[in-house]
């Protein structure tokens, strides 16, 4: 019995096996498409992507944007978008990109997801935006083989300003941060960071808040790392506010504003889009050329999505759409009046001042170098509070 009980195991448990070898074998894997039959594909997948995020988008129906944009920019954008897409734009304009992280901080504590996007300073949004987690990841945003193609924009690289891919930095802003009115200052007058210093400048400057987020501080982060140290940079501060008298202006767009109508000879920090403005408009105004160097930086041209999109699809074909050739051109070169970081956007209508000169030193602002300028935001508060009590 034992026996036959051991056969009966062996003969069923090799029918078993048998039967197994018996199966088909699974085809094996296509081998990856390379070519034309590659481009085709990858040409599919996209398509058929943005074709299904454009309809949901079309069903939200609106983006909301909170931003330091200009009016001008803002109805550039908002009209164009909704010519192309039928999607409003609903900007929430704010005067100072720290006015934005408040405004998010007070509603992420409340439970409240309100934004679709974030259009402020890069230096905001790596400094302060970031650490606190209110940006998600953009790059899962990006669609359009225009926008995705590294070879669009400078460096042959994606535009983004940080190594988590959570801001993308869209305008290639030389940082001229000194302005002066061309009816009390002389072009060339003022070659050197350092001029500022000279009796004659006494009592005569106004210059942007440094320990807030924008061009004053970056100005200051730039001295303090690519040109001189911290050491030396927040000395000249300290002569700039106490010897020279400068006075302090909380509103970037004011700085301008006095500098054009002759208030003050001479500006630091004042918002870039009031300067490129103000010239247009003709005013006595221009910028100083430094030859120590300037820093490229990405001025209000910083952009990021929030953690949670209430409009997600929507939210995606804005910014889609804003990082192409038509979107930077109405954004960077008609609304900033700066050069794009796209390749193909064209510089005509640029004021040749906000162009590198041939040889120009420039400096390219790297994540690390932006971080720098927070720690001199701290910096520069000290400064002025020792001024203040002597």
């Amino acid at each position: 019995m034992k026996t036959l009980f051991w056969l009966t195991i062996v003969l069923v448990t090799g029918s078993i096996v048998l039967a197994a070898c018996a199966q088909p074998l699974a085809p094996p894997a296509a081998p990856e498409a390379k070519g034309p039959a590659a481009k085709v594909a990858s040409r599919a997948a996209w398509e058929e992507k943005w074709e299904s995020t454009l309809a949901r988008a079309k069903q939200e129906g609106v983006v909301r944007v909170y931003s330091g944009w200009g009016a001008e920019t803002r109805v550039l954008l908002s009209q164009a978008f909704k010519d192309k897409y039928g999607i409003e734009l609903e900007f929430t304009p704010f005067s100072k990109s720290a006015e934005i992280v408040a405004r998010v901080q007070a509603e992420k504590r409340a439970g409240l997801n309100i934004a679709d996007v974030f259009g402020a300073g890069a230096t905001t949004q790596i400094t302060m935006m970031k650490p606190e987690g209110l940006l998600g990841p953009i790059e899962g945003f990006l669609i359009l083989p225009e926008v995705t193609d590294p070879r669009a924009w400078q460096g042959e690289k994606p535009p983004f300003v940080d190594k988590d891919k959570r801001v993308i930095g869209m305008i290639a802003g030389l940082q001229r941060q000194i302005s002066y009115n061309t009816t009390m200052v002389k072009e060339g007058e003022i070659t050197s960071y350092k001029d500022l210093l000279k009796p004659q400048y006494k009592g005569k400057i106004a210059m942007a808040d440094p320990s807030l987020s924008g061009t004053a501080n970056a100005m200051f982060g730039h001295l303090a790392y690519d040109l001189w140290n911290q050491e030396e940079a927040s000395d000249w501060l300290r002569q700039l506010i106490k010897q020279q008298e400068a006075i302090i202006q909380r509103e970037h767009r004011l700085v301008v504003e006095w500098v054009a109508r002759g208030k003050y000879p001479v500006g630091i920090g004042g918002q870039y889009e009031s300067v490129a403005e103000f010239m247009n408009l003709g005013a006595p105004i221009s910028v100083a050329v430094q030859k120590e160097g300037h820093s490229m930086d990405y001025a209000a041209g910083g952009l990021g999505v929030p953690t949670v999109s209430p409009h997600p699809n929507a939210a995606a074909v804005f910014v889609n759409w804003l990082l192409t050739k038509e979107g930077q051109t109405l954004f960077a070169v008609k609304g900033y009046g700066y050069p794009s970081r796209r390749l193909d956007v064209p510089t005509e209508g640029i004021n040749p001042v906000f162009l590198p000169r041939p040889g120009e030193k420039v400096f390219y602002a790297s994540e690390e170098a932006i971080v720098f300028r927070g720690k001199m935001m701290e910096v520069a508060r000290k400064i002025m509070e020792e001024a203040s009590r002597k």
